[in-house]
């Protein structure tokens, strides 16, 4: 009984939003109030432990949303400027090859805004620009997809992982296992496993891409770009992963493609591992731009800038392009001031950690909920809200017209920050909920007890597919992280199996589960004006995520089991 009441909070919003379509927002405040209506008539959970619980997850869920908060904000800016239409134009002469465009784009540029701003804004911008240049919608919302995984764990700041490592502070409390250590093996363990397998993401995307559009010499087209997709995954997984191992997980995601767009740009440029032949959809391919009006870059600004490809009304002054220079100085900005505040050797990150820090003492009495809080350490506020300012005033934006945008972001983000800050405040109350009346385990304990006795060892190959389905419904690898690494965590320590070992491949699913997620799929769509393909193109990618997932579960036994 205690089993099946614990899985209650996990199971009900996954159904609510799955078979009745509700909100997240509002599936998972449901689940938390179910959650803390358990603890008290079940578990008999003192109720000022559970207020103490779940104001602590609130609190720690604010840090996130400001994350989601600035990143957004900054993507409204460049949007309405029309900065994203010039860095997306900078791309379309490289290279008239499709293969290639898959990989510069697809892979490599979506990588830098995943490691930049995160939160499912890569794919948002990267099928837009690959249909302006002449794909199939639904191709290219599944490279896009495809492609915006490896990423992802390591994205906006490495706010997954980070929020991952959070969850399970009372666990490795309880344990007495150092946070430092554990959180190291954990990134050792993840970039192994998603290093060996991420490397082929490039030829499994281009791979698609020749599948869909029907080339019956799909193999030769293959073979003959398989050097250059091999070469941008090595370019791209390899610096990726020592930035995980020296400078943590803020950076990977962004110093990988920082490394390897270059790289691979000149490689194309000097025509190395360039195929003599240039790939071109078959004759006759039905493209959105032949039949479709183009859209906007980003889903739902609440603006009314023109859209970047429609033709300029008559009497409307058309507004020159934008300097490359200028559009793309924003990101660097990005860059600059994420790699000057987190790098551990400068004096910056601890200068900043230490300015305005506020220092809560446990609330309500409740041992294990003091709050830490450093507002100038969070990167929602520096570098993104910062940066976005700046661009604003760098692009001579209206205060009106910056208002709108940031009441704008407020609506894009609050159903996000809802979803959020009731999943960590649910998760919260279930972790605290080991001091109770019904001298029981807490309530995820007991889960990962029930998951230890039905499955026993075999659980670790089943381990990144829960990450993925975490990621497929509730549209976050962040929130999969919230709702099912603390499972996976103490069912590996009540199997005498890695505790960090399962966390790496919980987030190594909870990484590729985004080619599938429910959220993703709708907004990629949107951006391409291919509603109604969300179905066949989420049957398309679960065939690339069954491969990786396969792929992942392989790595894990060569490198830490075998």
């Amino acid at each position: 009984m205690y089993i099946f009441l614990a899985l209650l909070p996990i199971a009900a919003p996954l159904l609510l939003m799955t078979l009745w379509r509700v909100a997240p927002g509002k599936a998972l405040a449901w689940s938390w109030l179910g959650t803390c209506v358990l603890g008290l008539a079940v578990w008999r959970m003192p109720l000022l432990r559970i207020m103490a619980a779940s104001l602590f997850g609130l609190l720690k869920g604010i840090d996130i949303i400001l994350i989601i908060f600035g990143a957004v904000l900054l993507l409204n800016i460049l949007d309405r400027s029309r900065a994203a239409l010039t860095i997306n134009r900078t791309f379309a002469h490289i290279s008239r090859d499709r293969r290639i465009q898959v990989i510069i784009i697809a892979w490599l540029f979506s990588a830098f805004i995943e490691g930049a701003s995160g939160f499912g804004a890569a794919p948002a911008l990267a099928a837009p620009l690959l249909v302006g240049l002449g794909f199939p919608a639904v191709t290219a919302v599944a490279v896009a997809l495809i492609c915006n995984t490896l990423p992802v764990p390591f994205g906006a700041v490495g706010i997954p992982v980070l929020t991952g490592f959070s969850t399970l502070e009372h666990n490795l409390d309880r344990l007495g296992m150092a946070h430092d250590v554990f959180a190291g093996d954990v990134l050792e363990q993840l970039t192994g496993i998603f290093a060996l397998s991420g490397t082929f993401l490039p030829l499994i995307a281009v791979a698609t891409m020749l599948l869909l559009a029907g080339d019956r010499h799909w193999r030769r087209s293959l073979l003959e770009i398989t050097p250059l997709c091999l070469l941008s995954g090595l370019a791209y997984v390899i610096p990726w992963r020592y930035a995980a191992l020296w400078f943590g997980p803020e950076l990977p995601s962004l110093i990988g493609a920082v490394v390897a767009l270059p790289l691979v740009i000149g490689c194309v440029k000097l025509g190395l591992m360039v195929p003599r032949r240039v790939w071109d959809f078959p004759a006759g391919t039905n493209t959105p731009a032949d039949n479709a009006p183009q859209v906007d870059t980003m889903v739902g600004t609440g603006t009314n800038a023109p859209m970047p490809n429609a033709p300029v009304p008559n009497g409307v002054k058309s507004v020159p392009p934008m300097p490359a220079w200028k559009a793309w100085l924003p990101y660097a900005l990005i860059a600059l001031t994420l790699t000057l505040t987190r790098l551990p050797m400068l004096p910056c990150k601890a200068l900043l950690s230490q300015t305005l820090r506020l220092h809560l003492p446990p609330l309500f009495g409740v041992e294990g909920t003091t709050f830490r809080w450093s507002p100038l350490s969070n990167p929602g506020i520096l570098p993104f809200m910062a940066v976005a300012l700046v661009a604003a005033l760098l692009f001579g934006m209206r205060i009106r017209t910056l208002w709108l945008l940031l009441r704008c972001s407020e609506k894009q983000v609050r159903g996000a920050a809802i979803a959020i800050a009731a999943s960590v405040a649910m998760v919260q109350v279930m972790i605290f909920s080991d001091v109770n009346g019904a001298d029981a385990p807490d309530m995820l304990a007991t889960i990962a007890q029930g998951a230890s006795d039905l499955m026993g060892r075999a659980f670790i190959i089943g381990s990144p597919f829960i990450g993925m389905l975490g990621t497929f419904l509730s549209g976050s690898c962040t929130v999969s992280n919230i709702l099912f690494i603390s499972i996976q965590f103490d069912t590996a320590h009540l199997l005498g199996m890695s505790e960090s070992l399962l966390a790496a491949l919980q987030n190594v699913g909870g990484g590729l589960g985004c080619m599938i997620r429910l959220s993703g799929v709708v907004a990629a769509c949107a951006t391409v004006n291919a509603a109604g393909q969300e179905a066949r193109i989420i049957m398309i990618n679960c065939v690339p995520v069954i491969i990786l997932g396969v792929l992942s579960l392989i790595a894990a036994w060569l490198l830490y089991l075998s």
